[in-house]
């Protein structure tokens, strides 16, 4: 399984490089990224280690040496944060683990904001992630969304809107909320490649349900089969057929997870 992941890990950051051209800055950091193959699966797997132990904390520094390794790969410090903030307490105390929650949320989103001087022009893909974290993790957490609300007018809606009018003042378009649509099979990718498969089903999910705010109908309906396609695959579908999921280059990254 470690060595899948890693493999899910090149071929992520491989395809995420695949598809914008790469400046004289990107080949340079590949460059360099590339030298290091010692130490990143020695990271990776000190990164799982402490996730199998339910040690969040020690888990979100192990994947921050990670993203310190690679600092311009985006889709991770997202995949990443999600996980450290949708670990499950086991603590019985509902109010005690919306608690630490909240903690994990803005803990995650300040990361996300740190990531996003090395992003360039995939920072769209962090303001995405941000917006929707809140929201995903008020589901994993009762309580969370009373305590968001007490510390922030609006409360997960309020966080979201802030990332949503920042990518559309970064990146001016009329369609700008349905590109953010694109982004969701990358999130899920980078999602699954980290062992976080119910988060990736979820921005999946919340994808196929938004899939209506799609202006041309035609493409909105096309686009939520293909989603919901996806999604049978992931879980447990086998008779599912993906050859037009396959055959769409938004989907790329998400292959390698979808073949038998």
């Amino acid at each position: 399984m470690f060595e899948l992941r890693t493999a899910c890990t090149l071929v992520l950051f491989a395809g995420a490089a695949a598809l914008l051209p790469p400046t004289a800055k990107g080949l340079r950091e590949f460059g360099s990224w590339a030298l290091r193959p010692a130490r990143l699966p020695f990271a990776w797997q000190a990164m799982q280690d402490a996730t199998e132990t339910g040690d969040a904390r020690e888990a979100f520094a192990r994947g921050q040496q990670i993203m310190q390794l690679v600092p311009s790969w985006s889709d991770g410090h997202s995949a990443m944060v999600y996980r450290y903030v949708l670990t499950h307490d086991d603590s019985e105390n509902q109010s005690l683990v919306a608690e630490a929650a909240e903690r994990r949320v803005y803990a995650g989103l300040a990361r996300l904001e740190e990531a996003r001087q090395y992003a360039g022009r995939r920072e769209y893909g962090l303001l995405f992630a941000a917006a929707n974290l809140p929201d995903i993790a008020c589901i994993h957490f009762p309580g969370l969304a009373e305590r968001l609300q007490q510390r922030q007018p609006g409360g997960a809606a309020a966080i979201a809107d802030r990332y949503y009018d920042e990518a559309a003042r970064l990146f001016p378009s009329p369609a700008v909320r349905e590109q953010q649509l694109w982004y969701a099979p990358t999130l899920a990718a980078s999602l699954l490649a980290c062992g976080a498969k119910p988060s990736a089903l979820q921005i999946l999910d919340r994808a196929i349900a938004r899939a209506p705010e799609i202006r041309d109908q035609e493409l909105a309906t096309e686009w939520a089969q293909r989603l919901r396609e996806v999604v049978a695959k992931l879980r447990g579908d086998n008779t599912v057929i993906l050859d037009k999921v396959f055959a769409d280059p938004r989907f790329e990254l998400l292959q390698p997870f979808l073949r038998d």
